[in-house]
């Protein structure tokens, strides 16, 4: 079966959604004590593919670096809400979100990085992942799991 990735940018000032202090806090301690982190997150125009049940990996991305700082389990289909950019949200533009269950995080500084997903899943294009909701293919996705697990047990 394929996984998402969900994209977090968190802009300029590394601060949107989570700060990486939050992150450490709100995120990574609750899920290493056990304790999975629900919220929900944009997948933009993708729909297809993303059901419950599916993996979900949080890509990091930006000016602060590229990598997967979390896996969880999309819990929902996609479903409308209000763009999450304040000034699109004004004038009535929407997206898709979908609730997800974050079992298994990282520090932001200890991202499963660029380098090691492009080494071992070189048929994906890493750094062309412009939007939230994109599907990996089962080989990669397959991989991917391995390697995740691999990593937050070396993190944890």
């Amino acid at each position: 079966m394929h996984a998402v990735l969900l994209t977090w940018n968190p802009g300029r000032d590394n601060d949107y959604v989570w700060t990486p202090d939050a992150w450490a806090g709100q995120v990574v301690v609750p899920c290493r004590e056990h304790r999975p982190v629900r919220t929900t997150w944009g997948v933009a125009h993708h729909y297809n593919g993303i059901e419950p049940g599916v993996d979900a990996f949080l890509y990091r991305q930006g000016p602060h670096g590229r990598g997967i700082v979390a896996r969880g389990t999309i819990r929902s289909h996609p479903g409308p809400a209000p763009h999450w950019d304040e000034t699109r949200a004004r004038r009535g533009v929407t997206t898709k979100i979908v609730d997800v269950e974050l079992q298994e995080a990282v520090p932001v500084e200890h991202a499963l990085g660029i380098d090691q997903l492009e080494a071992l899943m070189p048929e994906f294009a890493w750094r062309k992942v412009y939007s939230s909701g994109r599907l990996t293919s089962p080989a990669v996705a397959e991989r991917l799991r391995r390697l995740w697990e691999w990593h937050a047990a070396e993190e944890a």
